[in-house]
Protein backbone atom coordinates (compact mmCIF):
# COMPACT_ATOMS: atom_id res chain seq x y z
CA UNK A 1 0.00 0.00 0.00
CA UNK A 2 1.41 3.26 -0.75
CA UNK A 3 0.34 6.73 1.13
CA UNK A 4 0.75 10.12 -0.17
CA UNK A 5 2.64 12.09 1.81
CA UNK A 6 0.05 15.65 1.25
CA UNK A 7 -1.56 12.97 3.81
CA UNK A 8 1.13 14.26 6.32
CA UNK A 9 1.58 17.58 5.60
CA UNK A 10 -1.17 19.54 8.26
CA UNK A 11 0.17 17.46 10.68
CA UNK A 12 2.97 19.54 12.39
CA UNK A 13 3.69 20.07 15.85
CA UNK A 14 1.32 23.08 16.47
CA UNK A 15 0.00 23.26 12.91
CA UNK A 16 -3.71 22.72 13.96
CA UNK A 17 -6.11 21.33 15.64
CA UNK A 18 -7.23 18.35 15.73
CA UNK A 19 -3.59 17.07 16.37
CA UNK A 20 -5.03 13.49 15.12
CA UNK A 21 -5.79 11.77 11.96
CA UNK A 22 -6.89 8.56 10.45
CA UNK A 23 -4.75 7.74 7.85
CA UNK A 24 -6.29 4.37 6.51
CA UNK A 25 -9.71 2.24 8.09
CA UNK A 26 -10.46 -1.24 7.31
CA UNK A 27 -14.25 -0.04 6.93
CA UNK A 28 -15.57 3.82 6.58
CA UNK A 29 -17.49 3.73 10.16
CA UNK A 30 -14.45 2.79 12.29
CA UNK A 31 -14.32 2.03 14.95
CA UNK A 32 -18.03 1.08 14.83
CA UNK A 33 -18.52 -2.88 14.62
CA UNK A 34 -18.56 -3.93 11.06
CA UNK A 35 -21.64 -6.39 12.21
CA UNK A 36 -24.80 -4.44 12.04
CA UNK A 37 -26.44 -5.90 15.00
CA UNK A 38 -23.05 -4.94 17.18
CA UNK A 39 -23.23 -1.57 16.59
CA UNK A 40 -22.70 0.01 20.01
CA UNK A 41 -25.68 2.53 20.16
CA UNK A 42 -27.54 -0.37 22.21
CA UNK A 43 -25.00 -0.62 24.88
CA UNK A 44 -23.12 1.95 27.15
CA UNK A 45 -19.20 1.63 25.60
CA UNK A 46 -17.44 0.93 22.51
CA UNK A 47 -14.01 -1.03 23.83
CA UNK A 48 -10.59 0.27 21.51
CA UNK A 49 -7.29 -1.50 21.52
CA UNK A 50 -4.39 0.79 20.76
CA UNK A 51 -0.83 0.02 20.10
CA UNK A 52 1.10 3.17 20.09
CA UNK A 53 4.81 2.91 18.85
CA UNK A 54 7.39 4.39 16.65
CA UNK A 55 7.11 1.04 14.64
CA UNK A 56 10.60 1.56 13.13
CA UNK A 57 10.09 -1.71 11.99
CA UNK A 58 6.82 -3.31 12.75
CA UNK A 59 7.69 -7.00 14.02
CA UNK A 60 6.41 -9.82 15.33
CA UNK A 61 6.13 -8.30 18.35
CA UNK A 62 3.88 -5.72 17.47
CA UNK A 63 1.27 -8.29 15.41
CA UNK A 64 1.41 -10.17 18.96
CA UNK A 65 0.06 -7.05 21.17
CA UNK A 66 -2.06 -5.94 18.10
CA UNK A 67 -3.09 -9.69 17.86
CA UNK A 68 -4.12 -9.80 21.95
CA UNK A 69 -7.10 -10.10 23.59
CA UNK A 70 -9.25 -8.35 26.47
CA UNK A 71 -8.57 -10.34 29.58
CA UNK A 72 -12.92 -10.40 29.42
CA UNK A 73 -13.12 -11.00 25.78
CA UNK A 74 -12.30 -9.20 22.08
CA UNK A 75 -12.47 -5.32 21.90
CA UNK A 76 -14.71 -3.25 19.14
CA UNK A 77 -11.79 -2.10 17.34
CA UNK A 78 -8.29 -1.66 17.45
CA UNK A 79 -6.06 1.26 16.73
CA UNK A 80 -2.17 1.48 15.13
CA UNK A 81 -1.33 4.85 16.35
CA UNK A 82 2.16 7.10 15.11
CA UNK A 83 3.12 10.04 16.87
CA UNK A 84 4.84 12.49 15.00
CA UNK A 85 6.38 13.61 18.19
CA UNK A 86 8.08 11.45 20.23
CA UNK A 87 8.89 12.04 24.13
CA UNK A 88 12.38 10.29 23.35
CA UNK A 89 12.75 10.15 19.91
CA UNK A 90 13.15 13.02 17.49
CA UNK A 91 13.12 11.82 13.45
CA UNK A 92 16.68 12.24 12.41
CA UNK A 93 18.17 12.46 9.03
CA UNK A 94 18.35 9.31 7.10
CA UNK A 95 15.58 7.68 9.17
CA UNK A 96 12.62 5.81 7.87
CA UNK A 97 9.78 8.45 6.98
CA UNK A 98 6.65 8.64 8.79
CA UNK A 99 4.84 8.08 5.37
CA UNK A 100 6.67 4.67 5.28
CA UNK A 101 5.95 3.55 8.77
CA UNK A 102 2.48 4.61 8.24
CA UNK A 103 2.43 2.15 5.20
CA UNK A 104 4.06 -0.49 7.26
CA UNK A 105 1.55 -0.26 10.06
CA UNK A 106 -1.04 -0.68 6.69
CA UNK A 107 0.48 -3.71 5.92
CA UNK A 108 0.86 -4.91 9.41
CA UNK A 109 -2.99 -3.92 9.55
CA UNK A 110 -3.43 -6.21 6.92
CA UNK A 111 -1.87 -9.34 8.04
CA UNK A 112 -3.87 -8.51 11.01
CA UNK A 113 -7.20 -8.94 8.83
CA UNK A 114 -5.71 -11.75 7.38
CA UNK A 115 -5.33 -13.70 10.85
CA UNK A 116 -8.70 -13.37 11.66
CA UNK A 117 -8.42 -14.23 15.58
CA UNK A 118 -11.11 -11.78 16.33
CA UNK A 119 -13.74 -9.98 14.87
CA UNK A 120 -11.57 -7.00 15.74
CA UNK A 121 -8.97 -7.56 13.58
CA UNK A 122 -11.09 -6.63 10.86
CA UNK A 123 -12.11 -4.00 12.53
CA UNK A 124 -8.25 -1.78 12.02
CA UNK A 125 -7.34 1.51 11.79
CA UNK A 126 -3.89 3.39 11.22
CA UNK A 127 -3.44 7.39 12.40
CA UNK A 128 -1.29 9.72 13.39
CA UNK A 129 -1.11 12.27 15.92
CA UNK A 130 0.41 15.17 17.39
CA UNK A 131 0.92 14.28 21.70
CA UNK A 132 4.25 13.06 23.00
CA UNK A 133 2.48 11.28 26.18
CA UNK A 134 0.18 8.55 26.74
CA UNK A 135 -1.38 10.76 29.03
CA UNK A 136 -2.14 13.43 26.46
CA UNK A 137 -3.12 10.85 23.86
CA UNK A 138 -5.50 9.44 26.18
CA UNK A 139 -7.21 12.82 26.29
CA UNK A 140 -7.36 13.45 23.19
CA UNK A 141 -8.48 10.49 21.46
CA UNK A 142 -11.14 10.04 23.84
CA UNK A 143 -12.67 13.30 23.08
CA UNK A 144 -12.45 12.81 19.29
CA UNK A 145 -13.18 9.47 18.72
CA UNK A 146 -16.56 10.48 20.81
CA UNK A 147 -17.05 13.23 18.61
CA UNK A 148 -16.68 10.79 15.47
CA UNK A 149 -19.39 8.47 17.50
CA UNK A 150 -21.72 11.40 17.71
CA UNK A 151 -21.48 12.42 14.33
CA UNK A 152 -22.95 9.36 13.81
CA UNK A 153 -25.85 9.24 16.05
CA UNK A 154 -24.15 7.09 18.46
CA UNK A 155 -23.50 8.04 22.27
CA UNK A 156 -21.36 5.26 23.81
CA UNK A 157 -18.48 5.84 26.44
CA UNK A 158 -15.13 5.54 24.60
CA UNK A 159 -12.99 3.07 26.80
CA UNK A 160 -9.44 2.75 25.96
CA UNK A 161 -6.70 0.18 26.45
CA UNK A 162 -3.21 0.93 25.44
CA UNK A 163 -0.96 -1.54 25.17
CA UNK A 164 2.72 -2.12 25.48
CA UNK A 165 5.90 -3.19 26.27
CA UNK A 166 7.62 -2.75 29.98
CA UNK A 167 9.97 -0.56 29.00
CA UNK A 168 7.24 2.26 27.84
CA UNK A 169 5.08 1.14 30.70
CA UNK A 170 8.33 2.28 32.76
CA UNK A 171 8.26 5.04 31.52
CA UNK A 172 5.03 5.73 31.69
CA UNK A 173 5.03 5.47 35.89
CA UNK A 174 8.74 8.22 35.04
CA UNK A 175 8.60 11.29 37.29
CA UNK A 176 10.99 12.67 34.78
CA UNK A 177 7.67 12.81 32.28
CA UNK A 178 6.20 15.11 34.62
CA UNK A 179 8.71 17.70 35.51
CA UNK A 180 10.40 15.30 38.02
CA UNK A 181 7.52 15.56 40.50
CA UNK A 182 5.52 12.38 42.03
CA UNK A 183 2.80 14.41 42.77
CA UNK A 184 2.34 15.44 39.26
CA UNK A 185 2.43 12.29 37.65
CA UNK A 186 0.12 10.51 40.32
CA UNK A 187 -2.16 13.80 39.24
CA UNK A 188 -1.96 13.42 35.60
CA UNK A 189 -2.26 9.36 36.18
CA UNK A 190 -5.22 9.94 38.12
CA UNK A 191 -6.74 11.48 35.14
CA UNK A 192 -5.81 9.15 32.92
CA UNK A 193 -7.14 5.66 35.04
CA UNK A 194 -10.07 7.49 36.96
CA UNK A 195 -13.74 6.44 35.55
CA UNK A 196 -15.67 9.02 33.64
CA UNK A 197 -18.38 11.24 34.83
CA UNK A 198 -21.44 8.70 34.83
CA UNK A 199 -24.16 10.28 32.43
CA UNK A 200 -26.16 13.39 33.86
CA UNK A 201 -23.52 13.86 36.70
CA UNK A 202 -21.51 16.80 36.79
CA UNK A 203 -17.88 16.41 36.13
CA UNK A 204 -15.54 16.73 39.17
CA UNK A 205 -11.76 16.50 39.64
CA UNK A 206 -11.76 12.67 40.72
CA UNK A 207 -13.88 11.77 37.03
CA UNK A 208 -10.78 10.57 34.07
CA UNK A 209 -10.75 8.81 30.78
CA UNK A 210 -11.03 5.38 32.28
CA UNK A 211 -8.24 4.43 30.29
CA UNK A 212 -6.37 1.05 30.77
CA UNK A 213 -3.13 -0.71 30.20
CA UNK A 214 -2.02 -4.21 29.34
CA UNK A 215 1.56 -4.73 29.19
CA UNK A 216 3.86 -7.25 27.73
CA UNK A 217 6.15 -9.60 29.67
CA UNK A 218 9.29 -10.02 28.55
CA UNK A 219 9.38 -13.66 29.92
CA UNK A 220 6.84 -15.27 32.12
CA UNK A 221 9.32 -15.05 35.01
CA UNK A 222 10.71 -11.84 34.66
CA UNK A 223 7.30 -9.85 36.11
CA UNK A 224 5.08 -10.41 38.33
CA UNK A 225 0.93 -10.28 37.73
CA UNK A 226 0.11 -6.72 39.01
CA UNK A 227 -3.06 -8.38 40.41
CA UNK A 228 -0.67 -9.77 43.19
CA UNK A 229 -0.25 -8.22 46.18
CA UNK A 230 3.08 -6.23 46.28
CA UNK A 231 6.26 -7.98 48.39
CA UNK A 232 6.10 -7.33 51.75
CA UNK A 233 9.08 -7.59 54.34
CA UNK A 234 8.49 -11.22 55.30
CA UNK A 235 9.34 -11.82 51.46
CA UNK A 236 12.85 -12.96 51.04
CA UNK A 237 15.39 -10.84 49.34
CA UNK A 238 15.03 -10.35 45.66
CA UNK A 239 17.68 -11.45 43.36
CA UNK A 240 19.82 -8.74 42.04
CA UNK A 241 18.25 -9.17 38.82
CA UNK A 242 15.01 -8.46 40.26
CA UNK A 243 15.23 -5.12 43.02
CA UNK A 244 14.79 -2.87 39.46
CA UNK A 245 11.31 -4.53 38.64
CA UNK A 246 10.55 -4.93 42.60
CA UNK A 247 11.07 -1.37 42.86
CA UNK A 248 9.24 -0.58 39.93
CA UNK A 249 6.11 -2.49 40.48
CA UNK A 250 6.14 -0.89 43.98
CA UNK A 251 5.54 2.29 42.37
CA UNK A 252 2.98 1.00 39.87
CA UNK A 253 1.32 -0.49 42.95
CA UNK A 254 1.58 2.31 45.53
CA UNK A 255 -0.36 4.79 43.21
CA UNK A 256 -3.01 2.56 42.39
CA UNK A 257 -3.52 2.13 46.09
CA UNK A 258 -2.64 5.97 46.84
CA UNK A 259 -5.95 6.41 43.86
CA UNK A 260 -8.45 3.59 45.00
CA UNK A 261 -8.28 2.05 41.65
CA UNK A 262 -8.42 -1.28 40.54
CA UNK A 263 -5.05 -3.45 40.29
CA UNK A 264 -7.23 -4.65 36.68
CA UNK A 265 -5.99 -0.64 35.49
CA UNK A 266 -2.99 -2.12 34.44
CA UNK A 267 -2.47 -5.78 33.31
CA UNK A 268 0.12 -8.22 32.37
CA UNK A 269 -0.04 -10.25 29.46
CA UNK A 270 2.42 -13.36 27.98
CA UNK A 271 2.68 -12.89 24.26
CA UNK A 272 5.14 -15.55 24.01
CA UNK A 273 8.70 -16.61 24.30
CA UNK A 274 9.09 -16.69 20.56
CA UNK A 275 8.35 -12.88 20.11
CA UNK A 276 8.93 -11.49 23.46
CA UNK A 277 12.56 -10.75 22.86
CA UNK A 278 12.28 -9.31 19.02
CA UNK A 279 13.27 -5.65 18.93
CA UNK A 280 13.04 -3.37 15.85
CA UNK A 281 16.40 -2.16 16.30
CA UNK A 282 17.73 -6.00 15.85
CA UNK A 283 15.43 -5.97 12.54
CA UNK A 284 17.00 -3.03 11.51
CA UNK A 285 21.01 -4.45 12.33
CA UNK A 286 19.73 -7.10 10.72
CA UNK A 287 19.18 -5.72 7.33
CA UNK A 288 22.28 -3.59 7.62
CA UNK A 289 24.27 -6.43 8.35
CA UNK A 290 22.93 -8.86 4.95
CA UNK A 291 23.63 -5.53 2.87
CA UNK A 292 27.44 -5.45 3.80
CA UNK A 293 29.67 -7.49 2.33
CA UNK A 294 31.39 -10.19 4.09
CA UNK A 295 34.44 -9.75 5.77
CA UNK A 296 35.93 -11.45 8.22
CA UNK A 297 36.02 -10.58 12.02
CA UNK A 298 38.83 -11.19 13.50
CA UNK A 299 37.93 -9.48 17.28
CA UNK A 300 35.12 -12.13 17.45
CA UNK A 301 36.70 -14.77 15.26
CA UNK A 302 33.70 -14.85 13.33
CA UNK A 303 33.45 -15.82 9.52
CA UNK A 304 31.63 -12.91 7.02
CA UNK A 305 29.28 -15.94 6.07
CA UNK A 306 28.01 -16.77 9.65
CA UNK A 307 27.89 -12.96 10.45
CA UNK A 308 25.50 -12.79 6.59
CA UNK A 309 23.68 -16.02 7.59
CA UNK A 310 22.98 -14.71 11.27
CA UNK A 311 21.66 -11.57 9.69
CA UNK A 312 19.50 -12.99 7.63
CA UNK A 313 17.12 -13.79 10.79
CA UNK A 314 15.75 -10.20 10.57
CA UNK A 315 13.36 -11.82 8.33
CA UNK A 316 11.69 -13.97 10.96
CA UNK A 317 10.83 -11.39 12.74
CA UNK A 318 8.54 -9.38 11.01
CA UNK A 319 5.07 -10.33 8.63
CA UNK A 320 5.65 -11.46 5.40
CA UNK A 321 4.27 -7.85 4.17
CA UNK A 322 6.48 -5.98 6.48
CA UNK A 323 9.19 -8.18 4.77
CA UNK A 324 8.47 -7.09 1.18
CA UNK A 325 7.63 -3.70 1.79
CA UNK A 326 11.21 -3.19 3.77
CA UNK A 327 13.08 -5.07 0.35
CA UNK A 328 10.85 -3.78 -2.12
CA UNK A 329 12.00 -0.07 -0.47
CA UNK A 330 15.44 -1.16 0.57
CA UNK A 331 14.92 0.27 3.86
CA UNK A 332 17.31 0.02 7.05
CA UNK A 333 20.72 -0.36 4.96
Amino acid sequence: MVLNSSSLQHLRPGSIYPTFEIIWGSHPLWPTPLLKDALPSARDRIRILVLDSSFNPPTLAHFALANSNRPEGDYDAKLLLLSVRNADKELKPGDVTHVQRLEMMMELAEDLRDANDHESNNNVAVAIIDEPTFVGKSKLLRTLLKEKLRAMSLMPEVELTFILGFDTLERLFDTKYYESSEEKMFKALQGFFAPPPNPGSSINDESGDGSSIICARRSPSSYPHLSHPAPNSNSSPPSSSEVPVNSHYQTISTFLTSAALPSSCVSMIDIGKDVWSISSSEVRKGVKMESEPETESMEEGIQGSEVNKRSRQWSEMVTGRVRRYIIDNSLYK
